[in-house]
């Protein structure tokens, strides 16, 4: 494949054959404190599986006329600390590389080929485990792509690769991190919080002619998209002027009120444990095998899963939540709320509450997305798959794929995307009745447990983060190591419309 022939890329085909030892790879760092009194966490860094990578296209500046360019098929993780975890009361201090290389290159030959690095920069996800029994059931868990099961593969970089290691400012015994690869993600009924980051900002076509990279930047959220579990909280090394996102609440404390909200499933579902032994890491059990501690509990799903997940047919075994047992559904009171007001509002006209109003206008709007936009014919699909789809703003499965296609190729998508902002935060309307609240864990976690974790996919505004920084600070369960101790403020009445609009 022709390339277009560069300073950088004459400087580059300097060791791109054969060793990596003369690379000049960027580096920032992670900090993970414990600050929980009782509980050992169990950190991970996972890189995805990915089609193409515009990060390492930047940073090579080898640009594709045809291809997946620096693609792979691998989740990669590094485990951190995975024999003894994060004590209470300590931390750990982790060099990051942008990338480690795994295969010999030419400047011909580099990005053409799937796996020949490891991008631990972009869109990067931390997985924080709450006890060993947790670690090593997700650690177990693989299989390849034909399904069958298959022990973690161990990472073998080139000779000289850059690898994520401890760094030197650490205060107890750092284990160097263990490095494999897997087929498949985590089961969720393995309970843990998931943290994201994106270090560097790159561009490039098709948005710009040329590609260009600002190394600085660090992006940083925690997801609540798909489940809260931990109290975990993020700031930025090298810059003190960020305030942080999350919480910094006590892990019993936000515990306890994550079962007051969910009352065992009786209000609202919550996920059900299954655990998974390295003799069969495929096998889910209900209960911990002899000797192992139960995970701490609860895990609550978001409102998106909890629709996606209740009316899974066949159920599970054992099923992923209370909500989906032997084949019946039982949302809880809390949950079934939801269910109950949108059969009010969508059924007829007759009610004008402003509620009602604005999701027959979303309502409204994704039927329109479906039927002329998609082209898909009537009838709409299941009542609850529908929900699941608007609750996440999300296309439908069935729609063709493009992005002639998506929503915002649908006419009204700014109104209707208005008016589901307006409904994910009714709750902060005093004139809201309880029964009219759209979604019942957005104020779980913006006023209950008060995290500015993402409640729901495009709550951007109020959850993520971008800025000049060296790298990352994470805590749990307190503030002790953030470099501002002063948290982003949360959605209020006045400021969740510039937040959630823009």
């Amino acid at each position: 494949m022709k390339r277009l022939w560069t300073p950088l890329s004459c400087f580059l085909s300097l060791w791109f054959a054969g060793s990596a030892a003369a690379q000049t790879v960027p580096v920032k760092t992670i900090v993970i404190y414990n600050n929980s009194k009782t509980q050992t966490i169990y950190p991970v860094i996972q890189a995805p599986i990915r089609a193409n990578d515009l990060w390492m296209q930047a940073h090579f500046n080898v640009p594709h006329a045809a291809g997946q360019p620096f693609a792979s098929t691998k989740l990669y993780k590094a485990y951190i600390n995975r024999q003894k975890g994060v004590l209470p009361g300590q931390s750990v201090s982790i060099r990051v590389p942008f990338y480690t290389q795994l295969l010999p290159v030419t400047p011909v030959t580099n990005g053409d080929y799937p796996d020949q690095y490891i991008d631990w920069w972009n869109a990067m996800r931390v997985y924080l485990f709450d006890g060993v029994t947790a670690a090593r059931a997700a650690f177990n868990y693989n299989n390849d792509s034909a399904g069958k099961t298959i022990p973690p593969t161990p990472v073998s970089p080139l000779a000289g690769a850059q690898i994520p290691t401890c760094a030197p400012n650490n205060t107890f015994n750092c284990e160097a991190p263990t490095l494999v690869s897997y087929g498949v993600g985590y089961p969720w009924p393995i309970p843990a919080q998931l943290l994201e980051y994106t270090f560097a900002a790159a561009n490039g076509p098709p948005l710009q002619q040329n590609f260009s990279i600002d190394y600085r930047i660090v992006n940083f959220n925690i997801s609540g998209v798909d489940s809260v579990y931990m109290p975990a909280a993020m700031g930025v090394l090298g810059n003190a002027n960020v305030q942080y996102l999350g919480t910094v609440q006590a892990a019993d404390d936000f515990r306890a009120q994550l079962a007051v909200f969910a009352d065992a499933g009786n209000k609202w579902p919550i996920f059900v444990p299954a655990y998974y032994t390295a003799q069969k890491p495929q096998t889910p059990l209900p209960s911990p095998p002899a000797g192992v501690q139960p995970y701490p509990q609860p895990q609550v799903p978001s409102a998106n899963f909890v629709l996606a997940e209740s009316y899974r047919r066949p159920t599970p075994a054992p099923p992923v939540l209370t909500s989906n047992v032997n084949g019946v559904t039982k949302l809880g009171t809390v949950a079934q709320r939801m269910v109950t007001l949108w059969n009010k509002c969508t059924s007829s006209t007759t009610n004008t509450s402003k509620t009602c109003v604005k999701l027959r206008n979303v309502y409204a709007f994704f039927k329109r997305n479906y039927t002329e936009t998609c082209g898909l014919p009537l009838p709409l699909p299941p009542t609850w798959s529908l929900m699941r789809d608007v609750y996440g703003w999300v296309e439908f499965p069935n729609c063709p794929q493009g992005p002639q296609y998506n929503l915002a190729a649908t006419p009204g998508y700014k109104a209707a995307f208005a008016d589901y902002c307006d409904l994910q935060y009714n709750y902060l309307d005093p004139t809201t009745p309880q029964l009219d609240i759209f979604n019942p864990y957005v104020p779980l976690l913006h006023q209950t447990i008060q995290t500015n974790a993402y409640a729901f996919s495009v709550d951007d505004g109020i959850a993520f983060k971008s800025a000049p920084g060296t790298g990352l600070v994470i805590t749990v369960g307190g503030p002790k190591g953030l470099p501002n101790q002063t948290q982003t403020p949360l959605p209020t009445l006045q400021t969740y419309k510039a937040s959630c609009n823009g």
